[in-house]
């Protein structure tokens, strides 16, 4: 027996409450937005929507559902900052320009909600907050560019400086990912200039690092837009280290980490696997991308890891964020799906969902047959010999 594949289809809007012999159970929790972020502080597990929902839990059991009141409201990132949870995103002012505006909400139970305003500018949105120090530090969306924005209270700011030499002819910001860490935070935004008479569209990709002592440029890269219409790069955070996953040729694509001396180290080429998150857990590094995971154990080295390691959860179910909470895994996906691992917490297998994909189960098959096939072909000629 190669190993279990047996998997209950989920439906929208299903919470996972554990795994029973490789079986979901599912729970209906009203919610079919995207999730986009996950936090577990102060005893809460909360999760944001791309539309402005959040859901959240001190027991993993029961959850509660909150949505924010803004007109077309988009959440980015959600914070702790030691004494409350801080939310950030934007949403669109309902006024005669009905113009997108940054948004900052605070609270300490999803109970009382506060909203605060930054002075002196209007943010148009805010992609990622972080809190270390005393201090705060926010990539937000400024006028037409992109910026760093500091302040030590939320109720002031102390800095505002853009991420890259922004002038009249510099070309519209098409994406911004950012993730952040104990160290720093990473930043990865794409510029796109139109084509202009024989030339062809060009999207130029760049990855910067914002630590303590300002912006720092890690990556810049420069394309013909007209071969790569999607974004190539993955930003995501894993036992407080940060990866990029980027596309740096044709089919070349490299896993690479930033070291917090600001080096960049490449994990692994070859590969597109397509990460989206990651967690440290039982002695063990989860990555997942949007419908598979990958396990690299203690002693294992993800320079050493393939495609054929991925193990499959759900085709039909798209994961976005993971985290550990109340000493088990939680996945977030879209519309509104919540996966909880196995309750067997002490076991390190805990976190393999299946004991092996289908990918990895026909891979084994295949190679078993060819290898057994192989065997067979070698007596035959002993024997006729």
């Amino acid at each position: 027996m190669l190993g279990k594949t047996n998997i209950t289809t989920l439906s929208e809007g299903a919470i996972v409450t554990e795994i029973e012999d490789y079986r979901w159970i599912q729970l209906q929790s009203g919610i079919y937005s995207n999730f986009v972020k996950t936090i577990y502080q102060n005893g809460y597990l909360v999760a944001i929507t791309m539309d402005g929902s959040i859901v959240y839990t001190t027991d993993g059991e029961v959850w509660n559902v909150l949505t924010l009141e803004y007109a077309e409201c988009r959440l980015n990132d959600i914070e702790w900052d030691g004494r409350r949870f801080l939310l950030v995103g934007c949403y669109v002012k309902e006024d005669s320009n009905n113009e997108t505006t940054g948004l900052i909400v605070a609270t300490t139970d999803f109970e009382a909600m506060e909203t605060i305003t930054l002075p002196e500018y209007a943010y148009k949105e805010y992609y990622l907050i972080s809190s270390k120090n005393g201090k705060y530090v926010l990539v937000a969306k400024y006028d037409s560019y992109l910026c760093v924005v500091t302040s030590s209270s939320m109720s002031d700011i102390i800095g505002h400086e853009q991420l890259y030499n922004y002038t009249a002819s510099t070309p519209g910001v098409q994406d911004c990912v950012a993730v952040k860490n104990s160290s720093g935070i990473l930043v990865y935004y794409r510029l796109f200039q139109p084509a202009k008479y024989s030339s062809p569209d060009i999207s130029s990709h760049f990855i910067k690092r914002i630590i303590d002592e300002g912006i720092i440029s890690l990556r810049d890269y420069s394309e013909d837009f007209k071969y790569n219409h999607s974004k190539v790069f993955t930003l995501f955070e894993c036992k407080d280290i940060l990866y990029f996953l980027g596309l740096l040729a044709k089919n070349n694509y490299s896993l690479n980490e930033v070291t917090n001396a600001g080096e960049i180290m490449v994990m692994n080429t070859g590969q597109n696997f397509m990460f989206k998150d990651g967690v440290y857990f039982n002695d063990c590094e989860v990555f997942i991308n949007s419908h598979e995971m990958l396990v690299v154990k203690k002693g294992e080295r993800i320079a050493e890891k393939t495609l054929n390691d991925l193990i499959e959860i759900e085709p039909e179910l798209t994961m976005n964020c993971i985290t550990k909470a109340f000493g088990q895994l939680f996945i977030f996906g879209n519309q509104g799906v919540i996966l909880k691992s196995s309750v067997e917490t002490n076991n390190e297998n805990a976190i393999a969902v299946q004991t092996l994909s289908a990918k990895k189960a026909l891979y084994d098959a295949k190679q078993y047959t060819d290898d057994r096939y192989a065997a067979l072909e070698a007596r035959i000629a002993a024997l006729e010999g």
